[in-house]
């Protein structure tokens, strides 16, 4: 067969959980594998984990404004406007094929990068423990667990040596779940604490974790705070659209307009009011934010974290790896109660020679102890492996039990020898209390120092060299900092301090289990160290962080991190850390330094800031324009502009520029908050824009004798001068200012481009346009208004009287 199991020892009084291995298991031969391969039976199935190609092109190209544009647009070829249906649909069908190429791209690259991060999976194969790709895993296969091993597949435990396994992604309980051998292990649990062996009973599909993301009706994907405010945005127009376009169609109808008219104004209507190519511009920036940042050593593998980086108010870490190098090495081994040294690290070598798996920690311990020493021949009976909840690990043997762990929580809390352990933790050391126990432990037993302590093992670990620039950085991002960590308060004080954190608000784990809610809220937002922290009260640090209004991000790479990593806005993992948490996390850093995250979060903020800049140009844009239509609408006057005339327009002024925005050729003056920077801004350039517009075309209607050619093109000449003013404002150039030209040459220089671009092509194709020249004394009423137009948006801007006026009026 596949392994050999020794039978398991028993002893009075002891119920053991071990099955000794006395040898590796065989595992499958390679032509067993082959003839499984043969059947069907690998694990070569991919889940669905991000969006499909389907899932793009019905997004880029069957949404809802394209299934009511196109049919319009066929009306209008079916008519033979030929040169209507072009201008008209180029925008449209443009954002469609460039939004589902530039995905498709994305996707690809961001799937090669992510795959490249996928941990192998170890498996006993002809004797020998091998590494192989997850599809690779064939049934029977005989599979080894560790703490941190995240299972891929189903299977039945053959031996185990105290397992313990998180299944909380079936049971919704955080508790974890000792394995004995014959019990059945899912995937999709991760292994806390113990060993074990496994054969795979359930591959590919049949997996549980495969039936249940078959169960998922979509793929839900968390939205950053800027991809939820233009997703709101969107909704709004498609709101508008459904009210405003009955409206239209039946203003029209009582104008006895043909239907070609009719279809022509719909198709203004739709193309101005739906921002296209604000979603493809969002898409495209995370997407090239994503890819720039892997070259900092930083994976991404959720596209958006790349913003969700710039939201980032609370970065909350271990000290363990991030702070310090995670470089254990015992300092010294103190002996208590007339312990003789030598015997002490006999006890240690026995200890740690019998654990299962050595956590960094245990290693340590282990390799200062085994210098000298020979095979032990006695050999344990149980483990009660260490985990982050009991803080304390044992080996119970025939004649006694051994235990390491916290000394809060192996002695008594008033003894002398706890006062030791405290001061030797305020030096920044990592101090362990070993100790000896008569009688078998149960894993749920509280020691309450009724365990002999032998002896107080310290261990230290280096202060990272660039840790106080790195964290420097984060603060001066104006992100908060807080050290979430299981060790003693006074070493995590100490350390700490080191690296120039703040340590006068901190709290323990016990203090903040004993808080109700609304207290541990309090706490969790006042205190920046928190030390002697279970999983689940990191979790509850993190939740009720984000129950204020944080936008919180975790740093981890342990297994105890998995709860908080998951409850975060945004979980940001160690390459060397536990596979569970690199399959969790969000961004990994490869090198495993925090020096790279200041860079990281610097890029989020550019690609924010290139978000804020595109959605101020769309969205004025379209604001205007609905205005513009109600207006026109209210003083019976015939529709404003044509779709030709609008789309040029908006080729100019908004399409182009925002693509040279997204792809980083040019950069938005700074915006540092959404409802100031960009919503107001907006609301009054809509308002502002719009009744000048609105007075334009007016004026025009009845002077040139109520021709509405005229009329449309004066319109469309001011629209354009509108248009290039809110660009060079969002690049921060204001008009009445004249300074800011020559300090943005670049800025200035392309604004005179694409406003005489726009305006000669209306001179040079004037029957393409529907263009009609405009006299003189209507190029001195545009020129004019546009002046009046500029000092009252730029006062409006600089004292916010209107936009505050409008507030007030909402609020009262």
């Amino acid at each position: 067969m596949w392994y050999i199991i020794g039978k398991p020892t028993h002893h009075p009084g002891v119920t053991s959980s071990v099955t000794s291995i006395s040898q590796p298991p065989k595992g499958l031969s390679a032509a067993e594998v082959a003839e499984r391969v043969k059947r069907g039976q690998s694990n070569n199935y991919k889940a669905r984990v991000g969006r499909t190609y389907w899932d793009i092109l019905r997004e880029n190209v069957f949404n809802i404004f394209n299934l009511i544009l196109f049919p319009l647009l066929a009306v209008i070829i079916s008519f033979g406007e030929y040169a209507v249906a072009f201008f008209a649909g180029f925008s449209v069908v443009s954002n469609a094929l460039l939004g589902t190429v530039q995905e498709v791209v994305a996707k690809r690259r961001l799937d090669r990068l992510v795959a490249m991060a996928q941990q192998d999976v170890r498996v006993y194969r002809d004797g020998k423990l091998q590494s192989i790709a997850i599809k690779d895993v064939v049934l029977d296969d005989i599979i080894p667990i560790e703490p941190g091993d995240r299972l891929v597949v189903d299977g039945e435990v053959l031996a185990s040596d105290s397992l313990e396994m998180d299944e909380s992604h079936l049971t919704g309980e955080s508790d974890s779940v000792l394995k004995d051998e014959d019990s059945d292990v899912f995937s999709g649990s991760f292994c806390i604490a113990g060993t074990g062996i496994m054969r795979v009973t359930q591959v590919g599909a049949n997996s549980t974790i495969n039936r249940l993301a078959r169960t998922a009706k979509t793929y839900k994907n968390p939205l950053t705070p800027t991809q939820r405010r233009v997703f709101i945005i969107v909704d709004i127009a498609i709101v508008l659209m459904v009210l405003l376009a009955p409206m239209l169609w039946v203003s029209d109808s009582l104008a006895t307009l043909p239907i070609l008219e009719k279809v022509k104004n719909a198709v203004v209507f739709i193309t101005s009011l739906v921002p296209y190519g604000l979603v493809l511009i969002v898409i495209i920036s995370l997407s090239i934010g994503a890819i720039s940042i892997t070259r900092h050593r930083t994976l991404i593998r959720r596209v958006n974290a790349v913003e969700s980086l710039a939201n980032v108010t609370i970065l909350c870490f271990d000290k363990t790896g991030t702070i310090t190098q995670n470089k254990l090495a015992v300092s010294d081994i103190l002996p208590l109660n007339g312990t003789p040294k030598d015997e002490i690290r006999t006890r240690l070598h026995l200890y740690t020679a019998n654990l299962a798996h050595k956590n960094g920690t245990a290693a340590a311990v282990y390799t200062y102890v085994q210098e000298n020493k020979p095979a032990q021949s006695i050999t344990k009976i149980k483990e009660i492996p260490f985990n982050s909840a009991r803080k304390w690990g044992a080996i119970v043997l025939p004649e006694e039990t051994l235990i390491l762990g916290a000394p809060e929580r192996v002695l008594s809390g008033a003894s002398d020898i706890a006062h030791q352990a405290r001061e030797l933790a305020a030096q920044g050391l990592r101090v362990l209390t070993f100790a000896r126990a008569r009688q078998p432990l149960d894993s749920q037993q509280h020691l309450n120092g009724d365990a002999e302590p032998i002896a107080l093992v310290t261990l230290s670990d280096q202060v990272r060299p660039d840790i106080q620039e790195t964290l420097n950085s984060f603060r001066d991002q104006n992100v908060h900092l807080k050290v979430i960590s299981g060790d003693n308060m006074e070493t995590v004080r100490a350390i700490a301090n080191q690296a120039g954190i703040d340590t006068e608000h901190a709290y323990t784990g016990d203090q903040l289990d004993a808080m109700s809610e609304d207290e541990l809220e309090a706490a969790a937002v006042q205190g920046s160290i928190f030390a002697r922290i279970e999983p689940e009260t990191k979790r509850r640090i993190i939740h009720a962080l984000r129950q204020r209004g944080e936008h919180v991000a975790m740093v981890g790479d342990g297994v105890n991190d998995v709860p908080a990593l998951k409850e975060a806005d945004l979980a940001i993992v160690m390459n060397d850390g536990a596979q569970i948490t690199k399959e969790i996390g969000d961004i990994i850093l490869l090198n495993n330094a925090m020096s790279t995250l200041p860079r990281a979060f610097a890029e989020g903020r550019e690609i924010t800031q290139t978000i804020f800049g595109t959605v101020k140009l769309f969205l004025t844009k379209t604001f205007y324009n609905v205005l513009l239509f109600v207006y026109v609408g209210f003083m019976s006057l015939p529709f404003p502009i044509t779709p030709i005339q609008i789309n040029w327009v908006t080729f100019g002024t908004v399409n182009v520029i925002a693509t040279l925005v997204a792809v980083k050729i040019m950069r938005p003056a700074y915006m540092e908050n959404f409802r100031r920077d960009v919503l107001e801004y907006v609301i009054t350039g809509a308002f502002i824009g719009s009744a000048a517009m609105s007075l334009v075309y007016a004026v025009t209607y009845f002077a040139t004798g109520l021709s509405t050619d005229a009329a449309r093109s004066a319109l469309s000449i001011f629209a354009t001068f509108f248009g290039i003013l809110i660009f060079w404002n969002t690049f921060g150039i204001d008009i009445s200012q004249p300074r800011t030209l020559i300090k943005n040459p670049i800025v200035t220089l392309m604004g005179v481009f694409f406003t005489v671009l726009v305006i000669v092509g209306f001179y040079l194709m004037p029957d393409l346009f529907e263009f009609v020249a405009p006299t003189p004394g209507i190029i001195a009423l545009i020129v004019s208004i546009l002046l009046l137009t500029i000092v009252f948006f730029s006062a409006n801007m600089k004292n916010r009287y209107f936009i505050t006026r409008l507030w007030n009026l909402f609020s009262q």
